[in-house]
């Protein structure tokens, strides 16, 4: 969206009416579609209004609070996860869609899910992708039954190697679509990251490569999350904790480091930068921000974060404040995991109702948060919260149960799309 200038639970259900709709596509230039919204079941129709979906991907700054375009537009995405591996793609839900390292069968079945999450003729406006290097192509060939923060098989060769031939097509695609990219790094933190450690060493060397990168280095469409779901970090006296001054500050330190080495290379990509408790807590910076410019906030946040029930209103108010509102106050946010459902399902965010902003419900109240925020960002978890089983040919996941994610953002999005404003710059 584009504006211009300026875990079990029980609560009320809110149900959402979902109106059939007739799309008519016209498309006014090569970058841009047009889809004017009709009601079939009415006889005669009033002027309707229309839905604009630019495919460009005007290149992004962050000024003060908030993501602009070139024309001074705040700019806020929606989207979704994608991590390209055989598991993530199909193999959890028990479709294994392509196996064996077969990067064409990987590459089609994630533009696939890129193209069919970017067609506005299935109602769909998602505009960018936050795009994982899975281990999985950057672990030795056939390691298996190691965690995901094991650094142990990593190696370099097949790393360039998966950048090269699955990750760079995958974001030209995303390109193509009219789609941002966030790009992770492979893996997870481990349980506890220090200053000098070897998990630093390791995020300095993949940055180092990836900044440097030709297809990457200020891409139009291309930002960095410079790490996944730190949790505990180790003070200089051994000590380790996560959500105090003294660890944001060795997190500054730590992070501070990869942003120098990443400008060092002449990218300016806007960069994200996460806090600890698995993304969830940031006060300590802001009294010690990261320094330089293009700089913004990834967090992750579910129903049960902070040990809390975030379905109730007040809780999930207060735990915003507390933890998230210290750095929306003076920078933008990308909130790149969130799910939620009642417990039937598969999500990772279980016992998380949509509900009544203002009321009981997870889903609900966070929109609100984010609206009222202005300056968040924000994408699901993965395609499977958004199409049943993450297939290319299914429908709205959770059989559409509104308490589920899948139809209140699939609404939310096209909501958002239609207050888009065209940049032309």
């Amino acid at each position: 969206m584009i504006i211009n200038n300026t875990k079990k639970y029980k609560g009320k259900i809110l149900y959402f009416s979902l109106v059939l709709l007739g799309l008519n596509f016209t498309c006014s230039s090569n970058d841009l579609e047009v889809i004017k919204i009709s009601d079939p079941n009415k006889e005669e129709e009033l002027e309707e209004p229309v839905i604009t979906r630019s495919l460009e991907t005007p290149k992004l700054t962050v000024e003060g609070r908030y993501l602009k375009d070139p024309c001074d537009n705040v700019v806020l995405l929606h989207g979704v996860a994608m991590t390209p591996s055989p598991w993530f793609n199909g193999g959890a839900v028990g479709d294994w869609r392509w196996n064996n390292y077969d990067i064409e069968g990987c590459l089609n079945y994630n533009k696939g899910v890129m193209d069919k999450l970017t067609n506005t003729e299935e109602g769909w406006y998602l505009n960018y992708i936050r795009l994982h290097i899975d281990p999985y192509w950057t672990n030795n060939v056939g390691v298996s039954g190691i965690s995901e923060n094991d650094i142990s098989e990593f190696n370099f060769e097949r790393f360039k190697a998966s950048v090269n031939n699955v990750i760079i097509p995958l974001i030209k695609h995303a390109k193509s679509r009219g789609m941002y990219v966030i790009l992770r790094p492979p893996g997870v933190c481990p349980e506890v990251i220090g200053v000098g450690g070897p998990y630093h060493e390791y995020l300095k060397t993949v940055w180092g490569y990836l900044s440097g990168h030709s297809d990457l280095k200020n891409a139009d469409n291309v930002m960095f999350e410079l790490a996944n779901e730190p949790i505990r970090i180790k003070l200089p006296n051994g000590t380790e904790g996560g959500n105090t001054q003294p660890h944001f500050d060795q997190l500054k330190i730590l992070f501070q480091s990869l942003v120098n080495i990443i400008r060092d290379n002449g990218s300016d990509n806007i960069l994200w930068i996460p806090g600890s408790g698995y993304q969830s807590q940031y006060k300590g910076y802001a009294n010690n921000k990261i320094e330089g410019d293009n700089v913004g906030y990834a967090v992750h946040i579910y129903p049960g974060y902070w040990g809390q029930d975030n379905n109730n209103p007040e809780t999930f108010q207060n735990n915003w404040n507390e933890n998230i509102k210290p750095v929306a106050d003076f920078a933008p946010i990308a909130i790149t995991e969130i799910d939620w459902g009642p417990e039937q399902y598969g999500v990772w965010g279980k016992g998380g109702v949509t509900g009544v902003a203002g009321d009981w419900g997870f889903g609900a109240n966070f929109k609100a948060l984010a609206d009222n925020s202005g300056n968040v960002s924000w994408n699901l978890l993965a395609p499977e919260n958004l199409i049943d089983k993450g297939a290319l040919d299914g429908g709205i996941a959770y059989n559409g149960d509104p308490e589920a994610c899948a139809l209140p953002v699939f609404n939310w999005f096209r909501e958002y799309a239609s207050e888009y404003v065209k940049c032309e710059d």
